[in-house]
């Protein structure tokens, strides 16, 4: 079942998502449980905000829908997010919270049915990657401690010296757990590429789920900024644009 939640303080939108996304579910013979909320503060009031896709409305009073789509991704970098707006302007700053798309009222079939569809295929390999755990981990060897590691948990791993230095962030925690292996960024970077990873400069490789921002001169995790490099930058932009056409992103 596909939770999804529509945040709107204008009723008469909520129903018309909502009667979208019962069209759709009968064409696509797809379960969907919906929940509604006519502001981000009874959103964020919600004990339940566990959610596959949020609709967000960004012109509402109190917190707007961009502020609240910055507030949801301080914990939870999954959520597939899709503004609807007559704000054309604020689209540009989708990109900072990694939003799936947008959707300019009043909304047309068409354009929901694409984005609709577009997150369903995220969904679908998202679940495709959990049915192939063994793609997911390495092992990460630490003095005597070999360390399973799904590399879904994986930020960044960073080269110092002789070192390499892999972040992590599991579950629910809000901070990085970091290992010190001994070896080559090269080593690292043989391991991770085909998992989804990519270099940004010659010190750091980073997992593409991770990135939530991309400037000209760096690439930003969340708060965590790295540097990217202008040898890199070529081959990094390359790899970027095609991580997010797959993801219907682009």
């Amino acid at each position: 079942m596909v939770r999804i939640g529509i945040v709107d303080d204008n009723q008469q939108d909520r129903g018309q998502l909502r009667t979208f996304i019962q069209k759709f579910e009968e064409e696509d013979q797809t379960g969907f449980a919906v929940q509604e909320f006519d502001s981000a503060c009874a959103f964020l009031s919600s004990p339940d905000k566990e959610f596959d896709i949020l609709y967000l409305d960004i012109d509402m009073p109190g917190m707007t829908g961009m502020e609240l789509a910055e507030k949801i991704r301080e914990t939870n970098e999954k959520v597939l997010l899709i503004f609807c707006t007559n704000l054309q302007q604020f689209a540009l700053n989708g990109y900072s919270v990694s939003a799936l798309g947008f959707l300019v009222k009043p909304v047309q079939w068409y354009s929901f049915h694409l984005y609709l569809d577009r997150a369903m295929e995220v969904l679908r390999r998202r679940s495709r990657r959990r049915q192939e755990p063994e793609m997911q981990r390495i092992v990460l060897k630490n003095g005597p401690v070999s360390e399973v590691v799904d590399t879904a948990c994986i930020r960044y791993v960073e080269v110092q010296q002789h070192y390499l230095f892999y972040h992590l962030r599991r579950g629910q925690e809000d901070r990085d757990t970091v290992v010190k292996v001994r070896g080559t960024m090269q080593e690292a970077t043989d391991l991770l590429v085909p998992r989804g990873f990519v270099r940004c400069s010659s010190s750091f490789l980073v997992n593409l789920e991770q990135i939530t921002a991309v400037s000209r001169m760096n690439v930003y995790l969340g708060k965590e900024t790295l540097p990217l490099g202008r040898t890199y930058k070529e081959m990094f932009t390359r790899e970027f644009s095609r991580f997010l056409a797959k993801k219907g992103w682009g």
